[in-house]
């Protein structure tokens, strides 16, 4: 498929059917995105009738509902016929019901919306043709829109509302979903409101109960159709009334004069069957799902200079596979299950890509196997925080989106949009996403250890702590816990505690490479270089670990080891180029090592990468802090000035990011204003040291007045730390 169709840009495939593939676009001209539906090759076969139907199209576009998705134009390119529509954020009623019927209130609040939309199209006189759960969504404030009316028969009305004849007389065959077909459509009859009205009926039915009015397939199919009754809904569904179980049985009534004879009249009785405003639950079964559409490249990196993956993402260990998001195909099952070996010690070299082949191919085998997108989704959100490329994000994005589509009951979908919302610095969201999953499973570990990292991003430590050790108790023999327990221990400056956990972890797998790469830093953070050495050399005896290597560079740099520290970071960077910490790092040992034209191509590197991340990454204070360094350093005032205040916004107290604006300011010339920032890094626990390490900063403390100020507001208790910069 061509990139561009038109004046559309074709960004991604959203949909597939038999009468065409469905694309998200960018509609070049309006700038906007639309859905692009490129017909299947012999829907429009005849040039009169592609006049037809392209006029008729427009008059399609005057339908003005809030019900109705807009159809935007038909037009055809070098042979290929496409429509384009509005483009509807949202949930397929298809996907909504998979997960089982909806409540009564559900039904007529939907229902209502549904016939309110075809009573406006009959009036116009359009008749659908083909409505099905399918072609309806469900937007997030609870909107329901009907789609696909581009490809329904247009209708010229005569005398009577219903007796409407084909405009398109030319048009052969059935067409339509047979198990939503109404009788007088299978038997090639004349079509008018009153079988979209039968559709309708197929759909409040599958709402009501959760299966549809008619079962089996082909000839058996329609059979029943033409001469079954559909069982009774309240011995299907108890809840729901008598009212609303008459109505739905007089729309799927087989003599078409028995039915309503308009949408409006269903309407009516549908606003009669309630007294109250439509239940919210809709809302609530479409939070998490919606969720996944608010997300951004990011990830939360605790461990100072370490990169993105000494955070590892959470693990679930062998779920129960609950109804819905189980797979049929033997094959494809077996394959999910290799992807959830390999991903169970994704630290092993070659298991994450592994893992990420296989769940590939179980989704190919099947599409509709939900929790092998869920895990697709967490093994690209980990292959991100393993080499920092956004491609993986939107990857994950998608995988979860389509997870929530299929079965909005698994608590692994929202624990990988939690952790997504977490990396991004929206950190409300993703308490919203782990508490969903805790909601659909209380005893969900990795549910617990999310919530854990949603909590002390905002910063409410205690509630942190405590989650964190529940959910290590909850799997007492997985590694998991006691590292994401380090890792928390890490951050708070509790370096012993979290090398404790980082040796229980060691205890438990010794070959675990990240493990000792863990260890290993937080005893380097303890001033313990020589066992820190050690646990480093380990982890890359075991695989090649991109982290260790970056950490002995650090721990080469603070020796004032400035060319063994480059040749480290060279050797990371080796294995990952994504992260533009590394890339800094490197540009300083260069500077020492007088290397000027090395330092400014690094330099230019880290710049690059800041501008790609930031895009995506806007709340991320460590990246605008860094981004507004750079600009400085290049004399741009103007472009580095709201970087750096959005950085103070979001992390005023950090003494990192005082650091960084207190060196901006110097690199810019304004020493004085930049002072200021360096003092109160220092009284917030920076230290002198660090900064001394920092090339840059030698004629601010060469200084003697400035270098005076800065001893003076030194803390008392300040100890030396690791720093990027």
């Amino acid at each position: 498929m061509q990139a561009t169709l038109s004046h559309y840009r074709i960004l991604e495939q959203i949909g597939a059917g038999g009468m065409g593939v469905v694309y998200l676009a960018h509609d070049e001209r309006l700038d906007r995105d639309v859905a692009l539906k490129v017909l299947s090759p012999g829907t429009v076969v005849e040039t009169s009738a592609r006049k037809r139907f392209h006029k008729e199209a427009l008059t399609l576009s005057k339908l003005n509902h809030p019900n109705i998705a807009t159809v935007h134009d038909f037009d055809s390119q070098d042979g290929t016929d496409f429509l384009v529509e509005e483009f509807i954020e949202g949930m397929s009623l298809d996907a909504m019901l998979a997960s089982g019927p909806l409540f009564g209130k559900e039904v007529i609040g939907l229902g209502s919306q549904l016939v309110e939309g075809l009573a406006a199209a009959h009036e116009h006189g359009v008749i659908h043709r083909d409505l099905k759960p399918g072609n309806v969504r469900v937007t997030p404030d609870g909107r329901l829109k009907i789609l696909d009316f581009g490809l329904a028969i247009i209708m010229r009305r005569e005398s009577s509302p219903t007796a409407v004849t084909e405009s398109l007389s030319e048009t052969k065959g059935i067409i339509g979903t047979l198990p939503y077909m109404a009788p007088e459509q299978l038997l090639g009859g004349k079509l008018d409101a009153r079988t979209d009205i039968w559709a309708v009926g197929c759909v409040l039915y599958e709402m009501a109960t959760g299966r549809r009015p008619f079962l089996g397939s082909g000839p058996a199919l329609t059979e029943a159709i033409l001469h079954e009754s559909p069982p009774a809904i309240s011995k299907l569904n108890p809840k729901i009334g008598p009212q609303l179980d008459a109505m739905i049985q007089k729309c799927l009534d087989k003599d078409a004069e028995k039915r309503y004879h308009s949408a409006r009249e269903i309407a009516v009785d549908l606003q009669r069957a309630v007294s109250t405003p439509m239940s919210s639950t809709v809302h609530v079964r479409l939070r998490g799902w919606f969720a996944a559409r608010r997300w951004a490249v990011a990830t939360a990196v605790a461990l100072l200079l370490l990169v993105a993956c000494m955070l590892i993402g959470r693990r679930m260990d062998w779920q129960v596979i609950r109804h819905g998001s189980g797979s049929t195909n033997p094959a494809a099952y077996e394959t999910y299950l290799q992807g959830r070996e390999f991903l169970r010690r994704y630290d092993k070299p070659g298991n994450l890509d592994a893992a990420l082949r296989s769940f590939e191919n179980t989704t190919k085998a099947d599409p509709k196997f939900a929790l092998a997108f869920a895990a697709l989704g967490e093994a690209y959100w980990d292959k991100y925080r393993q080499d920092g490329d956004p491609q993986w994000v939107s990857l994950a994005s998608a995988s979860c989106r389509r997870a929530a589509e299929l079965n909005d009951r698994l608590p692994a979908v929202f624990v990988t949009l939690g952790r997504i919302h977490d990396g991004t610095g929206q950190h409300n969201l993703a308490l919203q996403e782990f508490e969903r999953a805790l909601e659909l499973d209380h005893r969900d570990a990795d549910a617990l250890l999310g919530l854990g990292d949603a909590y002390s991003s905002a910063g409410r430590i205690q509630e942190a702590e405590n989650t964190y050790k529940r959910a290590a108790a909850m799997r007492p023999e997985y590694w998991e816990g006691y590292h994401r327990l380090g890792a928390f221990y890490y951050q708070q400056g509790r370096y012993a505690d979290a090398a404790s956990q980082f040796r229980r972890v060691v205890e438990l797998l010794p070959d675990h490479a990240s493990a000792h790469t863990s260890l290993g830093t937080a005893l380097l953070s303890l001033g313990q270089e020589p066992e820190a050495e050690v646990e480093f050399k380990k982890s890359m005896a075991l695989a090649p670990d991109y982290v260790a290597l970056a950490n002995l560079g650090v721990m080469y740099y603070r020796q004032k080891r400035f060319a063994e520290s480059a040749t480290m970071t060279e050797q990371a960077l080796q294995l990952n180029d994504k992260d533009y910490r590394l890339w800094n790092n490197l540009a300083i040992a260069y500077e020492w090592l007088d290397q000027p034209e090395k330092a400014k191509n690094a330099f230019s590197r880290e710049l690059a990468r800041l501008e790609q991340i930031v895009v995506l990454k806007s709340e991320d204070a460590e990246v605008r802090a860094n981004l507004g360094v750079m600009y400085a350093q290049q004399g741009q005032r103007k472009r580095a000035l709201p970087h750096l205040e959005a950085a103070l916004a979001l992390s005023p107290d950090d003494p990192e990011i005082l650091d960084k604006v207190g060196e901006a300011y110097e690199k810019l010339g304004e020493r004085s204003k930049g002072l200021d920032y360096f003092e109160e890094a220092l009284r917030k626990g920076s230290t002198l040291e660090d900064m001394e390490l920092n090339p840059d900063l030698h004629s601010l403390l060469s200084d003697p007045s400035a270098r005076r100020k800065l001893e003076a507001a030194l803390a008392p208790t300040a100890k030396p730390q690791m720093s990027n910069r």
